[in-house]
């Protein structure tokens, strides 16, 4: 073959190379090999939500035409001086955690997780801060009795994820060995790792269970514990953490009994930043039948947990009013019974923790941590909103949201603003409860504790009326704007559905609620429902084809 042959042959064969590349690319705006896979995305870079929808399209209820059943009254009013309250809601851990390899881990999804959550509460202590983990800033050896050993680097790779996701950050310190200078040299860390993060240590977890007849396996402490023995550690650690960490604040008692409650509001140690409740309703463990307390979903879901909050609740609010302290939920959950019980990861967990985070927001609670672990989710964590995928032995990195976590999601879509007091009829298994905005948008949360389950249950009227008192705020009234909802095949069901608010569609799309106009909305069994109302201007509209009357 001639020298131009082979050019000729050459040149062709680059113009052919050149044809496919350029289809290629036409085909494929990033030059890749259409044949070729994308590269799967790295679990540490991935959310695990199962029934959580990130693209709902539009949101629609049942039409008020198919209700069924005499009509739920919603009479919303605007207390006299309400306050504005930013209820903020997150997750509780035991202190042992602080040194899981998930926190700051590339390998990990945990940061990714919490970031689902907006501006999270994080809390660290649980009954392992005063019996099992030992702090050391100098490389001391650990005691016989530590299971944990924590160090400054544990708190920096915590904080490093704290700052990721703008949490709040509380810890407990170690009262159960009496060692106040090492807590406070702990606290002084905290205080350098997290900075603005740290809203406050703790002096102890729950220091009324430090010494109880009924469990004796828990004891660091003998018969003569008292509250007036505590107000004397409470000084006695407050005196090592001005030294160590001056001007660091202090919640406290972290405790579910009226009596501590009171020695740490009266116990006058400086910068005292909130009181602290534990509580958890269904505690009765093996209780009667007769007992509402148990670890039953019928219990669970039963309208007397909403009233037993408001006393028991209640009763701290009093005394954090009267010592002008803020009110704090540093832990609960549904049940402190160990192990997996009939309301374990249900739906009916996600509806209860909607209805009861409401209810202590309503009480004059601003901040709720439901406990949590980063144990695997089978055989390992039944009650946590979160847990890790791997097996029990070796839970891995790679963390999972359950039913609970996706209501948490719901929460967040709820404002800031004044809680309306809401007066409801029926039997209670409806609540409504409401949020005045800043911006005077009304936000209404509707929880239905039916069994979706049941064939008998339907779609029930709600009808939802505006005080006077918030003429000046909306005179005009509210229209219907977007929507979400969380749902659940049935009570029993191990898995939620949700999704964030959306555009309202459908009959009650631009439905209006004015003073002198009740709106009627629809409740669904076994559904949470998060609505949003903007304040409109001007005359009334058309309503765009809602439904806005009886």
């Amino acid at each position: 073959m001639t020298q131009r042959r082979w050019l000729m042959a050459g040149a062709g064969a680059l113009v052919l190379a050149l044809l496919v590349t350029v289809g290629i690319l036409a085909l494929r705006p990033d030059g890749q090999d259409p044949d070729r896979a994308a590269p799967p995305i790295p679990d540490a870079e991935r959310l695990f939500l199962p029934g959580y929808d990130d693209s709902p399209g539009d949101f629609t209820m049942t039409p008020v035409t198919e209700a069924e059943g005499p009509a739920i009254t919603v009479d919303l009013a605007l207390p006299e001086g309400a306050a504005h309250r930013e209820h903020v809601v997150g997750l509780s851990f035991d202190a042992r955690d602080l040194d899981n390899p998930m926190w700051s881990s590339s390998d990990s999804n945990l940061a990714l997780t919490l970031d689902a959550l907006e501006e999270p509460a994080l809390r660290f202590g649980g009954n392992g801060i005063d019996r099992s983990v030992w702090w050391t800033s100098a490389e001391e050896p650990a005691p016989d009795w530590a299971e944990v050993t924590l160090t400054p680097e544990d708190l920096q790779r915590v904080a490093s994820v704290a700052e990721q996701v703008d949490a709040q950050v509380t810890i407990d310190l170690d009262l159960g060995h009496d060692d106040p200078e090492r807590a406070a040299d702990m606290a002084a860390h905290a205080q350098e790792a997290f900075g603005d993060q740290l809203l406050a240590v703790a002096i102890g977890n729950e220091p009324n269970g430090f010494f109880h007849d009924n469990q004796p396996q828990l004891a660091v402490r003998d018969e003569s514990w008292t509250p007036q023995e505590y107000q004397r550690s409470l000084r006695e650690y407050s005196a090592a953490l001005e030294q160590a960490a001056p001007g660091i604040p202090v919640a406290g008692p972290g405790a579910y009994d009226a009596q501590w409650w009171r020695a740490f509001a009266t116990s006058d140690i400086p910068h005292q930043e909130a009181l602290s409740l534990h509580w958890y309703p269904l505690w009765e463990c093996q209780g009667p039948d007769t007992s509402d307390a148990n670890p039953s979903i019928e219990d669970l879901t039963s309208p007397v947990q909403r009233e037993r909050a408001a006393a028991i609740v209640g009763r701290g609010a009093g005394v954090a009013d009267r010592h002008e302290l803020p009110l704090w939920m540093e832990e609960t959950g549904p049940t402190s019974c160990p192990g997996t019980n009939d309301t374990s990861r249900t739906h009916a967990q996600a509806l209860w923790t909607v209805d009861y985070t409401m209810t202590l927001a309503e009480l004059g609670v601003t901040r709720t941590a439901f406990h949590s672990t980063l144990h695997a989710c089978r055989g390992g964590a039944p009650m946590s909103p979160i847990c890790a995928t791997g097996p029990h032995a070796e839970p891995g990195q790679i963390i999972r949201g359950r039913s609970s976590f996706l209501a948490l999601m719901l929460l967040d879509e709820v404002p800031a603003g004044r809680i309306l007091s809401t007066e409801v009829s029926g039997d209670g298994t409806t609540s409504v409860h409401a949020v005045l905005a800043e911006d005077g948008a009304l936000t209404l949360v509707l929880v239905d504790l039916r069994d979706p389950a049941d064939g008998e249950a339907a779609a029930r009227p709600v009808e939802v009326t505006a005080p006077e008192a918030l003429g000046a705020v909306a005179a005009d009234g509210w229209e219907l704007s977007r929507g979400a909802q969380l749902t659940g095949a049935s009570l029993e069901a191990q898995e939620s559905s949700a999704a964030g608010l959306a555009p309202v569609a459908g009959e009650l799309a631009g439905a209006r609620l004015a003073l002198e106009e009740p709106l009627t909305l629809t409740s669904d069994p076994g559904t949470v429902t998060v609505l949003e109302l903007a304040a409109t201007e001007g005359g009334a509209s058309d309503g765009g084809g809602g439904t806005s009357a009886r």
